[in-house]
């Protein structure tokens, strides 16, 4: 499912309202808000507080007003309410208004009772009183019948499940039974307010055909030699096979392609399908803002590179000698599906370059990723760069981060004939622009050291291939194409990430000589 509006968690305390929120909001990539948090923050003062200080009633009308500011504002958020948020008949009123979701999360009492005084919130629950399990039994007694009037789903018993991640995959079933519970689902939101999904997890290939159109009648799925992956689009279908590598991505290609699809009597209204790496997706989605001056493109997504960069954003291009993707189009997908199942199925090298790309969002605000699972480890990726790409699409200003790491990597798959694979050429490049940024005095040696920390733990290289002249290298930096008035870096700094300019070349070529084996 794709989540365009809250979705608002209701329950009595202890049914696990904010850790199955903080993990359906990781799930269906969206926020998760706390609404005790919320009131906190805003009148600088805790639900507990409030009770005792003013009373409930008083408390409930400051609850009912930030409840109707979360729902009027409409933002895609998992909320999870106070217990006794939806008590109030025109707060129920708003959320029916509203025809927003409202999932009833709930346990028996004696779960409880047991959860809400195992830790130190007991103090500050001051509802409970002196015995729990009577106040508990009595709250479930006179709020069932407020619940059941709110909720559109539930009740769900979180008991069942054996954590919040589990739980939270048991609503999403609920939410969404055409897919599997288990995947994470990323919307990237691009120009128009118009969003695509992104689906994340093992399997998440055979999701295909309940994402086509039902007004697609062909589908064109454009892969590579080598790639044995099968998708059903659930229409009439035909393949497209493109020689191995990034040579394929040349415009000769592309011709071909759109030759071969024209002969079939491909339409406006039909579908390309790019199944494979990232030279699959950038060529896929560049045939697609071609062919009839646009059609619709989907990618499912075969490597770790793709899956967490190169398939989503709707970048497309292909190659020229003169450097890579110097001819291409912003053309964005209708659905990315990152099957994380197919990354088993990878060369060592393959994946591991993967990690090049990953490496890069551990300084986007990704943190320390390599704590995560695999598959949440894609999907968090792939929420920055949804972030990044919903506040600039076509790369005018902030998108531009995106491309950290890459003015040398672009230099280096240039000068060595693409003898690197990207992920790897990144890695180096990540190095490279850390040692440019300690010397312009932006980062200091700990933050250079935390770059090549990050690359170590994925075994990525991080030093120039031997062969390549410094002068060389510089020079090609000027061809990048984020270069519009002299040579422009993406570096880290006390702002985090951003774009810079640098017009020392004689720092430039210390830099590059302090990253030699």
């Amino acid at each position: 499912m794709l989540v365009t509006a809250p979705i608002f968690l209701i329950g009595l305390m202890g049914v696990g309202k904010t850790a199955v929120g903080a993990r359906l909001g990781a799930r269906l990539g969206v926020p998760f808000v706390d609404l005790d948090e919320q009131i906190l923050e805003r009148t600088g003062r805790t639900p507990a507080d409030w009770i005792e200080q003013a009373g409930e009633p008083v408390f409930r009308e400051r609850e009912a007003e930030v409840l109707l500011e979360l729902i009027e504002g409409g933002a895609p958020s998992i909320v999870a309410t106070g217990g006794g948020a939806v008590l109030a008949d025109h707060s129920r009123a708003a959320l029916s208004a509203h025809e927003a979701t409202v999932v009833w999360l709930d346990a028996p009492v004696e779960v409880l009772v047991e959860r809400v005084t195992a830790g130190p919130e007991l103090p500050t629950r001051p509802l409970l009183g002196a015995d729990p399990h009577a106040a508990l039994s009595a709250l479930a007694a006179t709020r069932a019948p407020r619940y059941a009037d709110a909720a559109t789903v539930g009740p769900i018993d979180t008991s069942r499940f054996g954590d919040a991640d589990a739980a939270a995959v048991g609503v999403i079933d609920v939410l969404d039974p055409t897919l599997d519970p288990s995947w994470f689902r990323v919307p990237v939101r691009v120009d128009g307010g118009r969003s695509y999904p992104v689906i994340v997890g093992a399997g998440a290939r055979n999701a295909l055909a309940s994402l086509v159109p039902d007004d697609v009648r062909r589908v064109a799925i454009v892969t590579q030699d080598g790639i044995d992956v099968e998708v059903d689009p659930g229409t009439e279908s035909r393949l497209f096979t493109v020689p191995p590598g990034e040579p394929a991505k040349r415009l000769e290609t592309v011709e071909t392609i759109c030759r071969e699809m024209a002969a079939w009597g491909m339409t406006r209204r039909d579908l390309v399908v790019g199944v494979g790496g990232g030279v699959v997706t950038d060529l896929a989605g560049f045939i697609a803002a071609v062919y009839h001056r646009g059609i619709r493109v989907m990618h499912v997504s075969t490597t770790l590179l793709g899956q967490i960069d190169a398939a989503v954003g709707g970048k497309t291009g292909v190659n020229l000698p003169e450097g890579k993707n110097l001819v291409g189009a912003f053309w964005q997908p209708s659905a990315v599906l990152c099957d994380t199942e197919v990354l088993g199925t990878l060369p060592p090298r393959e994946f591991r370059a993967g990690m090049g790309e990953l490496a890069k969002y551990h300084f986007l605000g990704g943190g320390n990723l390599d704590e995560l699972p695999l598959d949440e480890r894609v999907a968090a990726s792939v929420r920055i760069k949804a972030e990044v790409v919903a506040a600039d699409e076509r790369e005018g200003g902030i998108r531009a981060i995106l491309n950290y790491g890459h003015t040398l990597a672009h230099a280096l798959e240039t000068a060595g004939s693409y003898d690197l694979r990207h992920g790897e050429a990144v890695a180096i490049g990540l190095r490279y622009a850390a040692e440019v940024a300690e010397r312009l005095g932006r980062i200091d040696r700990a933050r250079v050291d935390e770059h090549l920390r990050v690359l170590h733990t994925y075994d990525l290289p991080s030093t120039v291939p031997p062969g390549l002249e410094t002068a060389e290298l510089v020079a090609l930096f000027s061809r990048d194409k984020k270069a519009l008035d002299g040579l422009t870096f993406v570096l880290d700094g006390p702002n985090g990430v951003e774009t810079v300019q640098v017009d020392d070349v004689a720092l430039l070529s210390d830099a590059l000589e302090a990253i030699r084996a």
